[in-house]
């Protein structure tokens, strides 16, 4: 983890408060002092997912997940720990040098900020190419598709040339690195050396993040040629399956609707904005992934596809089904008819389909179902496909209710008893492991409930007595960890959590202080301070024990005399401090 200065990480800290960042992901409602909601990085139909105002930290009790503000968002958004603090800093306007991430941490966020200077040079260039007589050709194209000055200017759409090195000179003469352009994507490196570009004759759609920056380009030719549509690779910047085309742009749509309608390119998407439809991604080019499930997730509760009216359409559904599923998120389908796409369908039969789509579409498993019935029959080897496939389907269910409702009516449907069918589709899911102790409670080792106490209330015992039994650990990881909290806590003057987090290195020690932390134990008092105290004395007694004991061995060999007396002094002393512990 890159050195960063700890008063920063703490203004920082201060200023992103944990409870504001994870809800802008997770919703998240109030369980006592904690806040409660659907873990982000796991299937949790039951809310497992806790947050910690107070202390600044979060846990997940279902994947184990856990951390501080700073780690959930490099869970979250695929961030390392300097981007992380960069990307905070950067939201609550606070000053973060290069210094301040020290040499690693700064050369990354360097070459981030190169990559996004890059990305924003090259989409104002090709904005500024449709706009100038040689884009001509680009405005044509934006005519023809029925896409308005509106739409063209809110999703800053680009003109790349039927040239091969516009965009190559351009940025030369500028000074931007052409290595750097290269590895962003924008630029495809000569046999013979060199460079040129990778996008001409095509219109350019910019991708944003989630922050409106420009972090890759999708472009659709114009003239002739394959592949119709081109995308940039992915980089440090983008990763296709984790990102949704236009959800900064329906941010607004999202929020009054609460509905998401999914369509599967650029062109779909811009046709529905022209008629007004606001609350619509796409996918980009790939089938959607659990990430961009997520991302919906924290967006809406309720998403509708909207594939293209064909055989690849509805195979591109099927396989997101499962997905949804297992997130827990109401999913629908609006088919098309065959040969049309969202595109088309609405230039030439309006947007009234998509306009209330959730009241006029299918429930995604009636929708598999009767797909499946028309590709199999319902003769008896159809039926028997039909249950076959619709098996992962049914597991995917988390919901005992839908899936018992389900099941009921593709019994129905398929006209085999319902117990039949359970009987065939059922089978008993993985459980997850849980160290339990016999009475159902967490297992955690002598050394684990000692820090859980510390990590409770610290103040209940003297960091001096602390200091002493942290150096009876048997455990180094956990005796590296007690000195962190005693070192925390006296730098502090109180132990700071979420500080403590950062500055552990290990992710499995990160999840297990979120666990002791957040998980129920019992309370440190005074009797098991005591007992503590005991524990340490009597590993201390026999430790002096067994030292003696080889000692004596050694004195008796060698006629040890006065030195083999006082050795059995020793040993008769620390046997009776062992025997009063014992009574």
């Amino acid at each position: 983890m890159a050195f960063i200065p700890e008063d920063k990480l703490l203004e920082i800290k201060d200023a992103a408060r944990i409870e504001e960042v994870v809800g802008q992901y997770v919703q998240l409602s109030q369980r006592g002092k904690n806040l409660l909601g659907l873990c982000p990085f796991h299937p949790d139909s039951a809310p497992s997912f806790t947050v910690s105002p107070e202390k600044g930290i979060f846990h997940c009790f279902g994947c184990g997940a856990g951390g501080n503000v700073f780690s959930f968002l490099m869970q979250h958004q695929r961030l390392t720990f300097p981007e992380a603090v960069e990307e905070l800093a950067r939201r609550y306007g606070i000053p973060l040098t290069v210094r301040d991430l020290g040499p690693e941490g700064g050369r990354q966020a360097q070459k981030r900020k190169l990559m996004q200077a890059i990305n924003r040079e090259a989409a104002a260039f090709y904005q500024a190419n449709l706009k100038a007589p040689k884009g001509e050709k680009g405005r044509a194209y934006v005519k023809k598709r029925g896409l308005t000055l509106e739409v063209v200017k809110d999703f800053h759409l680009g003109y790349a040339l039927d040239e091969w090195d516009g965009l190559r000179r351009h940025l030369q003469n500028k000074g931007i690195s052409l290595d750097a352009a290269q590895e962003v994507g924008l630029l495809m490196p000569r046999q013979q050396g060199g460079y040129y570009d990778r996008f001409r004759d095509r219109l350019i759609f910019p991708i944003l993040d989630r922050q409106g920056r420009v972090i890759a380009f999708g472009g659709r030719i114009i003239g002739q040629g394959e592949p119709k549509y081109l995308n940039s690779p992915e980089s440090p910047l983008y990763s296709k399956g984790r990102t949704l085309y236009g959800l900064p742009q329906a941010q607004e749509g999202l929020r009054q609707t609460g509905a998401a309608l999914v369509v599967e390119g650029y062109l779909d998407l811009l046709a529905l904005r022209v008629h007004g439809i606001t609350n619509v991604v796409a996918t980009l080019g790939t089938a959607l992934t659990r990430e961009q499930v997520r991302l919906l997730k924290n967006q809406v509760s309720r998403v509708v596809l909207v594939f293209d009216g064909d055989v690849a359409g509805a195979r591109a559904m099927r396989r997101a089904f499962p997905l949804f599923a297992s997130e827990g998120l109401a999913v629908r389908v609006l088919p098309l008819p065959p040969g049309l796409d969202p595109d088309t369908y609405a230039f030439e039969h309006g947007v009234e389909l998509f306009q209330e789509p959730w009241d006029k579409a299918q429930p995604w498993f009636a929708f598999l179902v009767e797909e499946l019935v028309k590709a199999h029959g319902l003769e008896v080897e159809g039926r028997v496909r039909i249950v076959e496939e619709l098996r992962s389907y049914f597991l995917a269910l988390s919901d005992p209710v839908e899936q018992g409702l389900w099941l009921k009516f593709t019994a129905e449907r398929l006209g085999v008893a319902e117990s039949t069918l359970r009987q065939s589709l059922s089978s008993p899911g993985p459980v997850a492991a849980k160290r339990l102790d016999p009475a159902g409670n967490l297992a955690v080792n002598p050394e684990e409930r000692l820090i859980r106490w510390v990590l409770h209330q610290p103040h209940l015992i003297p960091l001096e007595e602390l200091e002493e039994w942290a150096q009876e650990f048997e455990d180094r990881e956990l005796k590296d960890l007690m000195q962190l909290i005693i070192s925390s806590f006296r730098e502090h003057g109180a132990l700071d959590h979420s500080l403590l987090l950062a500055r552990v290195e290990e992710e499995h020690l990160r999840q297990q202080i979120c666990l002791l932390t957040l998980g129920e134990g019992e309370p440190c008092t005074e009797l098991l301070a005591e007992h503590w105290r005991r524990a340490c004395l009597r590993r201390r007694l026999r430790k002096a024990q067994a030292r003696i004991k080889k000692e004596l061995a050694q004195a008796a060999a060698q006629d040890g005399g006065e030195e083999l007396l006082a050795l059995q002094v020793q040993k008769l002393k620390i046997d009776q401090q062992l025997q009063d512990l014992k009574e």
